[in-house]
């Protein structure tokens, strides 16, 4: 009986040995597969900007934006890294793994990368918008695109958003390295390679507000150069460019607008909008009346049909300049989602309610004059 029970405490102990062995191993095994990401997510934690493009492609965030050559990047870049990673932090949970790989579930903290999209893809559009009036307008490069992040995340502050990730890794010559790829990439930057390729990130209703938004607050000239208001008059520049200041800063004096409705249809959109503008109509009858009456005097007979030409270039630049008429028109905006995002057509009913019919209004009036 003694005997017995001997053995069965040997075999007791055997097995409690046998396990702390292999539970030993596992421990050093997972140990290990910690350790690989803990030395890759710290980075993260508190990023050297000194060294983090070593780390950290330029590309991470903006995989489609124009290349620029290296040496032309701004050396600020690295510090927008630092602003986007400032708050991040992890907590590595369950790990799993055989022979040759492994994965793990790691809990990430990070600021709200879907609002820092969306913030983002708005301020991106206002300044395509602006680059429209803007002779020296270029496409966005990977730094302009850098810069704009920057600008973004220090005039807006972000809450903190949990997320959950599963890291991959394999094992080679007896080391455990992360298997890296976009996936990776996307979810270590909170997802925001997935929010900034949403094509429904800004909405139809969203796109138009913007540009109008934008359109309001453009000076005369960039109006002028916006709308090309210069070739609505095929005349010397001299006259030209008078004339297309003039119904500039009416424009900037009296543009509004307030969105009635919208809808969406698949990949077409639909948005009601009514329009206020400078009411050209109104300027085109007060330039006739005046013209009409000059053209009875004995002023007129003794000008010359080149006096009378110039008279009435007189006149219609200061009808445009002394209005004060306004008019309202009710658009409906089409817009298309590309796959990209919403993009708004500017076609000739809407273009006329932003001009508030100048341009036959200036037809008529070419007729007159010349």
């Amino acid at each position: 009986m003694i005997q017995f029970q001997n053995k069965r405490l040997f075999f007791a102990a055997f097995l409690l040995f046998f396990s702390v062995l292999l539970t030993g191993c596992a421990s050093k095994e997972e140990k290990a597969i910690r350790q690989t990401i803990s030395s890759e997510l710290d980075h993260l934690v508190s990023p050297d900007a000194t060294q983090i493009n070593t780390y950290l492609s330029f590309q991470l965030l903006f995989p489609d934006a124009q290349q620029d050559d290296s040496s032309d990047l701004d050396p600020s870049i690295t510090e927008i890294f630092t602003e986007f990673y400032k708050n991040f932090s992890y907590k590595i949970s369950e790990v799993s793994y055989d022979d040759k790989s492994a994965s793990a579930d790691v809990i990430i903290h990070n600021l709200d990368t879907h609002a820092l999209a969306k913030d983002y893809a708005i301020a991106a559009l206002k300044k395509r918008i602006e680059g429209d009036a803007n002779p020296s307008q270029v496409d966005f490069s990977l730094s302009d695109s850098y810069l704009l992040l920057d600008k973004t995340l220090k005039n807006h502050d972000y809450k903190q958003v949990e997320s959950d990730i599963k890291v991959q890794l394999k094992k080679k010559n007896n080391v455990w390295e992360i298997v890296e790829d976009t996936d990776f990439d996307n979810e270590l930057s909170g997802n925001f390679l997935t929010y900034m390729s949403d094509s429904n990130l800004l909405s139809p209703k969203q796109v138009v507000k913007i540009h109008f938004d934008t359109i309001k607050k453009f000076d005369a000239e960039q109006l002028n150069r916006y709308l090309s208001l210069d070739s609505l008059l095929n005349t010397d520049n001299t006259y030209t460019s008078s004339i297309a200041h003039a119904l500039a800063e009416q424009i900037h004096k009296s543009f509004d607008y307030k969105i009635k409705s919208d809808s969406v249809e698949n990949n077409s959109a639909k948005v009601v909008v009514k329009i206020t503008s400078t009411d050209f109509t109104s300027i085109l009858e007060t330039y006739q009346k005046q013209i009409s009456e000059w053209v009875q005097s004995s002023d007129a007979l003794e000008a010359g049909l080149l006096g009378r030409h110039e008279k009435g270039r007189e006149f219609l630049l200061k009808a445009i300049q002394d209005n004060t008429a306004t008019t309202s028109e009710t658009v409906e905006i089409s817009l298309t989602n590309d796959g990209t995002s919403w993009k708004m057509q500017m076609d000739q009913n809407l273009a006329q309610a932003i001009l508030g019919g100048v341009s036959s209004t200036l037809a008529d009036v070419q007729e007159d004059v010349e």
